[in-house]
C-alpha cells in the first residue's frame, strides 16, 4: 500500500444458527421435548446444540429443575434478540414463498372466540388458497401475550391494551348479557336492574376475560356484590348455567340460540366489550399478516356501509 499503510479488516462475527434456533425453540416452549417436535429433530440433538451454545459463550441460559425449565437473565436477554432474528427469517421465508400476487405459507391466529373470526377466515381462505391457517382460542390476555411472544401471527382480542407495539382494527362493540336457565323466574324477562344481581349466584368467566372485566367494572361502580360461585371458560359457563348452578355472563355476539337458556340485558348500566384484529407493527410487513389486517378493515367498512344503507 502507498506509504506503507495497511488496511485491517474486522472479522465477521457470527452465532451458530442451528444452535440459536434450538435455543429459541426451547425458550419458546420451555421444554426440550416440545422444541424437538417443533423443529422436527431428535431431542438429543436439541439438547446438544443448546449445551454447545452455553459452553461456547460460558453462559447458563436455562435453569433446569426436576420438573420445570426457566430462563436465566442471560437467556431472557438472548430470547428477545432471537425473536427479532427469527421474525426477519420469517419475512424472508414469506418473500420467497410469494407466487405472483398470491403467497403461500402459514398463518396462526389466536382468538377470544371462534364467533369473532369465522367470516374473516372464510374470506381469507377464498382469497389466498395457498395459505394454511391454524386457529386457537383463549381469553384476551392470553392471546395478547402470545402476540408479544410471536406465538400467534394475528390476534382477535377484547382490548387495545394501550400498547403502541400493536397494529389494530376495531371490529365491533358487544354487549355483555346475563344468561339464565329457561326454568329461572327471570327467564320471561328481557332486562334486569343491576341491583338485582347483588347476592346472586354468578358463574364468572376466568381471569383475563374482557367480558368478565367489563361486568366487574359495572358491578364495582354500583357497589354490587354477587356471590361468585365458579370461574370458567366461555363454553363451560353456558353449560354450568344450563345446569342451574348460577347466572352466567356472555357477550351477546357470541351467544348462539340455545333452547336451555335465555339472556337478559342490564338496564341503564349495560357493560360492553370491543373486539380488535391485532398484530405486532414490526410484523405487519409480512404479506400473510398484512393481507389479514387489510381484509379485516375492508369488512368493517363494508358492514358500516351496509348498516347505513339499510
Amino acid at each position: 500500500m502507498p506509504g506503507g499503510e495497511t488496511i485491517t479488516r474486522s472479522k465477521i462475527t457470527y452465532v451458530n444458527f442451528n444452535q440459536l434456533r434450538s435455543f429459541y425453540a426451547v425458550a419458546r416452549e420451555l421444554s426440550f421435548t416440545k422444541a424437538a417436535d417443533l423443529l422436527c429433530i431428535g431431542q438429543p440433538t436439541v439438547t446438544t446444540q443448546v449445551k454447545a451454545l452455553e459452553e461456547t459463550y460460558n453462559l447458563q441460559l436455562f435453569v433446569r429443575g426436576p420438573n420445570d425449565l426457566t430462563l436465566t437473565d442471560a437467556g431472557e436477554a438472548l430470547l428477545a434478540v432471537a425473536r427479532q432474528i427469527f421474525s426477519l427469517e420469517e419475512r424472508a421465508h414469506s418473500l420467497l414463498n410469494t407466487v405472483g400476487n398470491q403467497f403461500a405459507g402459514r398463518l396462526h391466529i389466536g382468538t377470544v372466540g371462534p364467533f369473532f373470526v369465522m367470516k374473516q377466515l372464510s374470506k381469507y381462505i377464498d382469497r389466498y388458497p395457498l395459505m394454511h391457517v391454524t386457529l386457537e382460542s383463549a381469553n384476551s390476555d392470553s392471546i395478547y401475550q402470545k402476540l408479544l411472544n410471536y406465538e400467534v401471527d394475528v390476534g382477535i382480542i377484547g382490548s387495545d391494551y394501550n400498547d403502541p407495539r400493536l397494529d389494530l382494527v376495531c371490529l365491533g362493540k358487544h354487549e355483555v348479557v346475563i344468561a339464565v336457565p329457561v326454568t329461572h323466574p327471570w327467564a320471561h324477562r328481557t332486562q334486569l336492574n343491576i341491583e338485582e344481581l347483588d347476592g346472586q349466584r354468578i358463574i364468572m368467566r376466568e381471569k383475563g376475560s374482557m367480558t368478565r372485566r367489563a361486568l366487574e367494572e359495572v358491578l364495582a361502580t354500583n357497589n354490587i356484590r354477587p356471590n361468585i360461585v365458579m370461574e370458567l371458560p366461555r363454553d363451560s359457563v353456558l353449560e354450568a348455567t344450563a345446569a342451574g348452578l348460577g347466572l352466567g355472563i356472555v357477550s351477546d355476539f357470541e351467544f348462539s340460540r340455545d333452547d336451555r337458556l335465555r339472556t337478559l340485558s342490564i338496564a341503564q348500566h349495560r357493560p360492553f366489550t370491543r373486539s380488535f384484529a391485532a398484530c405486532l407493527k414490526e410484523r405487519r410487513s409480512l404479506p400473510s399478516i398484512d393481507a389479514f389486517m387489510k381484509m379485516s378493515r375492508e369488512m368493517v367498512v363494508e358492514t358500516a356501509e351496509a348498516l347505513c344503507s339499510s
